[in-house]
């Protein structure tokens, strides 16, 4: 079955998305762009998660539960859960180590609403950045069953590639940006082993992928997508 997707999206609650990238607006255009999975990947946080869940059912999407973590050694990494119940326990993780600091932002950048995209709260805590290490982060997500895509390593500052091994990182796919990934693979041949994206990285509504990148399953369920991520059959 092929199904096209978008697995990196911001809402409001990034501090850094557009003001427009309420649940709403988001689910309405992946659907107009006739997306079949999608993922809202907050930074540092899963707190939006429960307003997606409330909307999941007026969509025709398979959503899968999911948050972009910036580890203490300064590269992000997309994690994604089956169920909204194991995102909502890793986000009290995520709070624990939450050290980031405001930059260019504020408290009332990062946003949190109701089904009706009206604000109901704020997060105090800047969500920039962890003190998470990868090797611990590696061990909550896999405590969790869930899933790790290194985000956009293709950009000059996040290829962790560049100072880690394959084996000290440990993951089950990477997301590259650029559609021309013939000389990033030239330099990183052993990365043709895993599963590699095709993202937005969507920070306000144009950016959500069109029609484009899809992946093939076996039925439009969160079993076959991590059976697809894992290699599984």
């Amino acid at each position: 079955m092929k199904l096209f997707y978008d697995l990196h999206i911001h809402s409001i609650l990034s501090p850094c998305a557009d003001e427009l990238m309420t649940p709403n607006n988001v689910l309405n255009m992946a659907m107009l762009k006739g997306l079949d999975i999608v993922a809202i990947t907050d930074h540092n946080s899963t707190r939006q998660l429960p307003t997606i869940r409330q909307l999941e059912d007026s969509y025709d999407f398979l959503y899968i539960p999911a948050v972009e973590v910036t580890v203490n050694e300064n590269f992000d990494a997309l994690c994604y859960f089956r169920t909204y119940e194991d995102a909502a326990t890793f986000d009290q993780f995520l709070q624990v180590h939450l050290d980031g600091e405001w930059k260019n932002f504020s408290e009332s950048d990062q946003v949190i609403t109701d089904v009706y995209d009206t604000e109901i709260d704020t997060v105090e805590r800047p969500l920039t950045h962890t003190s998470i290490a990868y090797k611990d982060l590696i061990t909550k997500v896999r405590k969790l069953d869930g899933a790790i895509i290194l985000a956009h390593i293709d950009r000059p500052s996040q290829t962790p590639l560049d100072t880690y091994s394959l084996e000290e990182l440990e993951f089950d796919g990477v997301e590259l940006q650029s559609q021309n990934i013939d000389p990033f693979l030239k330099k990183y041949p052993s990365l043709t082993q895993y599963k590699i994206f095709h993202n937005s990285d969507a920070h306000s509504l144009p950016m959500i992928s069109e029609k484009t990148n899809y992946i093939d399953l076996k039925e439009k369920t969160i079993d076959a997508f991590f059976d697809y991520l894992r290699g599984e059959k």
